[in-house]
């Protein structure tokens, strides 16, 4: 009998422990209501791979780190033990300006003794960037990860950076045509939208400069020599039409084909960069090389070579000032 009613009273232990741990609700708020909940959070960059300025996008290679205290999750083991996001409360971190990334750990986190929280993960793919053109070959973008916890009531989570290990960049980037020239992060409530409300935020930016070289070498260079070919015509004899006509003519198509040929190299957008500027004014210089012969000829059948000779002197000091003004204006 005395046993009896001895297992029914464990019994009866038991199951009111389990309705306690049922009633505890690990998803919730580890705090008080009111009192935020401090998450230090870093951020390291990887790898750039590519950056797509018709796409307004580029390729990076990321991984993060989140580490926060949760008293209903401390316990008496001696490392850490480990549990899926789903069953425990956590900030719910979304890449805001992600388009297509593939993650390669698993979603869960680390938990220490003293209820240490501790979350990583990496992504790898495709994030948006609105980029400034308009400078190109000649310009600096800022790249942008940023990291928000949505879903919160507002001054929920505070983010800091991690003191301890902050957040840092790899020094070389497998992307040849850029350089790295500054790295920072930072934290801050902002809405994602004007008019919403304030979320938390962390924000890498890094800023990159474009490799210039390429296209000075082989896009830069080469119009050049086609517009000093150009200038030949003035060198010639105004009395001699059929040369200067046919060193015109072939310039002019040889700057036509080289356009088709570049035209791969440049972005395709809506408005003029720097080097379209430059392309255009080379273009019209050689057009006014055309026409200088064509005008110039006409003297010399109306028997105004004299003034053909003073037009032909003229251009041989104007046309270099009229292309040192468009490198000017377009290229610095």
């Amino acid at each position: 009998m005395i046993r009896a009613w001895f297992f029914a009273f464990a019994i009866f232990l038991q199951s009111d422990v389990a309705v306690q741990a049922d009633e505890l609700d690990l998803t919730s708020r580890p705090s008080p209501e009111g009192v935020p909940i401090e998450v230090s959070v870093r951020m390291i960059i990887l790898n750039i791979e590519q950056i797509r300025g018709v796409e307004q996008s580029f390729t990076a290679d990321i991984a993060f780190q989140a580490e926060w205290e949760d008293d209903r999750l401390k316990h008496e083991g001696k490392g850490q033990i480990t549990k899926d996001l789903s069953d425990i409360w956590h900030p719910g971190f979304q890449i805001l300006n992600r388009q297509r990334i593939q993650t390669t750990f698993p979603e869960d986190a680390e938990i220490s003794a003293d209820g240490s929280v501790n979350i990583m993960q990496r992504a790898w793919g495709q994030f948006s960037q609105p980029l400034q053109l308009i400078d190109f070959p000649f310009d600096t973008q800022a790249l942008r990860v940023t990291l928000v916890s949505p879903g919160h009531e507002e001054g929920a989570i505070v983010l800091k950076e991690d003191a301890d290990s902050p957040s840092r960049t790899n020094n070389n980037f497998s992307i040849s045509d850029w350089a790295m020239v500054d790295w920072k992060s930072e934290t801050s409530n902002r809405p994602v939208m004007a008019g919403e409300r304030s979320i938390p935020t962390f924000e890498a930016t890094i800023t990159m400069k474009r490799n210039s070289r390429y296209y000075f070498i082989n896009v830069i260079l080469p119009l050049f020599l086609i517009i000093c070919m150009s200038w030949i015509v003035f060198w010639i004899p105004s009395s001699q039409m059929g040369p200067r006509i046919s060193v015109s003519v072939t310039a002019m198509l040889t700057l036509t084909a080289y356009r088709f040929a570049i035209g791969a190299s440049l972005p395709k957008i809506a408005y003029l960069t720097r080097l379209d500027w430059f392309i255009l004014g080379s273009s019209v210089l050689v057009f006014v090389s055309l026409v200088e012969v064509v005008v110039t000829s006409s003297l010399v059948e109306k028997d105004k070579e004299a003034l053909a000779r003073r037009i032909n002197r003229s251009m041989r000091f104007l046309a270099p000032a009229m292309f040192l003004v468009v490198a000017v204006l377009s290229l610095f």
